[in-house]
């Protein structure tokens, strides 16, 4: 079980504004939504798609 925890675990990459790179915050909040509860799992979707919107 501990290699595939290794494996799987790597740094997020944060961009030169001091954002976390898109392809990070897309991937955190996927898994965030897969552990937390229902409710805090619309919250996330909620920003997820936020985060998706370019200015």
């Amino acid at each position: 079980m501990k290699g595939s925890i290794e494996s799987n675990s790597r740094s997020l990459k944060w961009e030169q504004n001091g954002e976390l790179a898109q392809k990070d915050l897309s991937e955190l909040i996927e898994r965030l939504k897969n552990v937390e509860s229902e409710d805090t799992s619309t919250e996330l979707s909620r920003l997820s798609t936020k985060s998706n919107i370019k200015d």
